[in-house]
Order: C-alpha cells, then sequence, then structure tokens
C-alpha cells in the first residue's frame, strides 16, 4: 500500500494510469471520491496518518506548485513545500516507511549549457526552487530510505489541463495566434511517465536521488509549435523572448535535465518528450471538449504507429 499525497492534483488524476487502486491510500488538502483529507502542514495529521494506515511507502506530491505565487508569499512556499515536507520525512522516519519525494529540475541555476544530472550541486533562483531544495534536504537528513524525483516540465491533467499544454492546444484549436518564449529551456514531461518510473523506482530499492523527465530538452515554442503539429492546426506560433512576458519569480535559462542515474542502474529509458505529447493529447483531445473531436482523426493517424513507446523501455 502507497500512501499519496497531493492525490488530486495534476500528477494524482494519472495514478490509475499506472496503479491499481488497490495499491493506493489516497490523501490531498480536500477530500473527495476515494480521496481522505490530510493537511500535509500539520504535523499532527500526519504522524495520525501514517500511523493509522501503515503503509509500504509514502509518495509525497502535495506542494504549492505555483511559482510566481512562492516568490511573492515566500512564508507559505517554505510552509507547504519545505516544513510540510519535513512533517512527512518525520513520520516515514518514526514508521520506518520508504519516503518518494517528487521536487523539481528547477533547483539548477540554469547556466550548464547541457542537460543536469544528478551529479550537479543544486543552485537554485526562485523561492519555489529553493523551498522544494530545502524539501529535498529534510527528506535526505531524515529518512535514510528515500527516493527524490526532480521532475520537469510537466503536463498531463486531462479534462482538468490548465497548464502550458492544455493552454496551447485550446489555442490551437481555437485558431488564436501563440506567441511562446524560446530561450527558456526543459523537459516537457508526461505525468503518466513520471508515475511509471517512480513506480519501478520503488520496486527496485535503489534509494537515492533520481532526475526523471521524458528524453530531449526544448523550449516552450518548441513545444507549442509540435502541439500545433500534432493537432494538425494552421496556428501562428510566434517565437518572443522572455521579457515579453514579466513574472514575479526569475527562472533560469534551463531546467533541461537527463534521467542519467536511471539509465546507469538499467532501471529503463524515458520515450522523447514529443512521443509522449502525442501519447497525451490523443486523451486530451478526447475529453476536453466536444468542440475538439475534429482534430482527433489526424492526431490518432499519428500515435498509432508510436503505440510501442508508450511505456519505459
Amino acid at each position: 500500500m502507497i500512501l499519496v499525497t497531493g492525490a488530486s492534483g495534476m500528477v494524482g488524476s494519472h495514478l490509475l494510469d499506472v496503479f491499481d487502486e488497490s495499491e493506493l491510500h489516497r490523501t490531498d488538502l480536500h477530500a473527495a471520491d476515494h480521496v481522505q483529507p490530510l493537511d500535509c502542514r500539520s504535523r499532527d495529521q500526519v504522524m495520525s496518518t501514517v500511523s493509522r494506515v501503515r503503509p509500504d511507502a509514502v509518495l509525497h506530491m502535495a506542494a504549492e506548485t505555483d511559482v510566481d505565487r512562492c516568490e511573492r508569499e515566500a512564508d507559505h512556499a517554505f510552509q507547504c513545500n519545505a516544513l510540510a515536507t519535513l512533517n512527512v520525512a518525520l513520520a516515514c522516519q518514526r514508521y520506518s516507511v520508504p519516503l518518494v519525494y517528487v521536487s523539481t529540475a528547477g533547483v539548477f541555476d540554469g547556466r550548464k549549457p547541457e542537460p543536469y544530472t544528478e551529479f550537479d550541486s543544486p543552485n537554485p533562483v526562485n523561492v519555489y526552487a529553493r523551498s522544494k531544495w530545502e524539501g529535498e534536504k529534510f527528506v535526505q537528513a531524515f529518512v535514510p530510505k528515500h527516493y527524490i524525483v526532480r521532475a520537469g516540465w510537466m503536463f498531463g491533467g486531462k479534462g482538468k489541463d490548465k497548464k502550458f499544454v492544455g493552454k496551447i492546444a485550446s489555442l490551437c484549436v481555437d485558431g488564436a495566434e501563440i506567441r511562446a518564449v524560446d530561450d527558456k529551456f526543459g523537459c516537457p514531461t508526461y505525468a503518466v511517465d513520471l508515475l511509471a518510473a517512480i513506480k519501478v523506482l520503488v520496486q527496485s530499492g535503489f534509494f537515492g536521488v533520481y532526475h526523471v523527465v521524458n528524453a530531449g530538452s526544448c523550449s516552450r515554442y518548441e513545444v507549442a509549435v509540435e502541439i500545433s503539429r500534432l493537432l494538425g492546426c494552421s496556428t501562428r506560433v510566434v517565437p518572443v523572448c522572455s521579457a515579453n512576458f514579466p513574472l514575479s519569480a526569475p527562472r533560469p535559462r534551463s531546467e533541461a535535465s537527463r534521467p542519467y542515474k536511471f539509465e546507469l542502474l538499467g532501471l529503463g529509458r524515458m520515450r522523447t518528450w514529443r512521443e509522449a505529447l502525442a501519447d497525451y493529447l490523443t486523451t486530451w483531445v478526447a475529453v476536453a471538449s466536444p468542440s475538439h473531436a475534429a482534430v482527433a482523426a489526424p492526431l490518432g493517424t499519428w500515435t498509432e504507429s508510436n503505440t510501442a513507446a508508450t511505456q519505459i523501455n
């Protein structure tokens, strides 16, 4: 049994695509169908839940992921991302439970020209990344049996997708011109692939820090162009520099990383972000809106030849 925090979030919406429901005890800040309430900022709640459930492992995904809100509200960021993780780590320490902590590839300063590996040293440039890195430190300090999983630019969420990929896909279908940043780089990563890799890690017993991202790196502009192509749209996508979108939080030039240890340990290889994106958009078209159904045929034709790449291999 895996106790999951943050189970109602974007990544959590794909849990049952990878795990059987009987394998999970799902929790979130707010209760929902089959999801029990748990506020990880409360040490008493966390201790009580771990004591009662006695899981074989904890998958800690609950976090404040709004990077700009974190920059504006640092206390909130550290409470949600660092101290809440401390609560989970201390509970896992008390009950000798392995802990999987989902962190971010954004912990680096972005100056390295090549993708970051697990052997590079973090140097976060914004409050969100600092708060997640502090969470990593707590996990390493208190839980000997841990997996710290640094994720990339996450996409997923199906009909609830309000993030970059979902927004761009909707704009493409609606025929709107899109301006997308071409001077920031990262690794788009499908939530299903992240969870599948976590499942492999938990079964492996190889504890430590891992980068889990889909293979390859790109700019937001390249992602937008690929979405338009996959959906068969004639959308005009215009590259712009990040200065056109002033934001509260600074972003590193590059969050590109490589699942280096995953590969070296022979745990598998992550499919490319393009293959993962094509797979996800098939699902997005089916559930996002009936008005988008017209684009399903060309997308389905393209992805059919790539079905062999839907698993980590």
